[in-house]
């Protein structure tokens, strides 16, 4: 299979973990387009070192990307890749809702069809992705569903090529146009925007409020009873007023 440019394919069997491949790639010399999938994972994770549900015919890929000289623009590739999913995975499942939930899944029809894992090795970042494609985990806290479920027959290799194909237009439109533009359209397909939502943040403290919108930088605003807004860098976001949550890389 040939992927658009500057993206390249290296296929797997059964591994550890895509991103740990990766790195290890990374470290010998591999750069930027560089897209390892694997067939299973026995070691996948998501964020905050949890469990990543990984049978054959899921998607289970990670990505070496090349953020530029600027260290800190590195979190913004979250959202560009976020968008790129989404729209990979509408053009596939074109009847269904596809949403992207801060701050790196992706929701279908109200519940989690897709997260992301962002880490570093050098320069480079490494975007791990994982899409339900034939299964979905059924005992997690938080609903999740697949893309068989919508009706879809596309695959593994489908959705690769949709994925990457709408990955390398955004990188593009995020390095000419910046992340304002990237915010601006991540919020008009975000799920719970002026919804109440309960932030729970990686030191186990509870935030509720209503989630307001993004920072400049991407961090989530959430506006509390009194009217002060706070800065949400990291943690779990539960839409407290439709019954949908989930967390991420769960």
């Amino acid at each position: 299979m040939t992927l658009p440019p500057p993206f390249r394919l290296r296929q797997l069997g059964r591994i550890d973990s895509s991103n740990d491949e990766a790195r290890r790639l990374a470290q010998a010399g591999e750069g930027h387009g560089l897209v390892v999938s694997a067939v299973e994972q026995t070691a996948g994770r998501g964020r905050r070192g949890r469990v990543w549900h990984s049978p054959p015919g899921n998607l289970h890929c990670s990505l070496l990307l090349d953020p530029g000289n600027d260290a800190g623009a590195a979190p913004q590739l979250t959202f560009v890749a976020a968008l790129a999913l989404r729209d990979a995975l509408a053009s596939l499942a074109m009847r269904s809702d596809f949403r992207v939930k801060w701050p790196n899944d992706l929701l279908c029809n109200g519940a989690k069809i897709a997260g992301m894992l962002l880490e570093r090795e050098g320069h480079l970042i490494i975007l791990g992705v994982g899409v339900n494609i034939v299964a979905c985990p059924t005992e997690t806290l938080y609903p999740a569903t697949c893309l068989r479920q919508t009706g879809s027959g596309a695959g593994v290799l489908d959705v690769l090529a949709a994925f990457c194909e709408q990955l390398g237009a955004r990188y593009d439109q995020w390095r000419e146009q910046g992340f304002a533009r990237i915010c601006q359209e991540w919020l008009l397909v975000a799920s719970g925007q002026g919804q109440a939502v309960t932030a729970r943040l990686a030191d186990e403290s509870v935030m509720t409020g209503v989630f307001a919108g993004l920072a400049a930088d991407g961090a989530l605003e959430l506006v509390d009873a009194s009217g002060f807004t706070h800065r949400v860098l990291a943690g779990d976001i539960f839409f407290t007023g439709n019954g949908v949550a989930n967390a991420a890389g769960d």
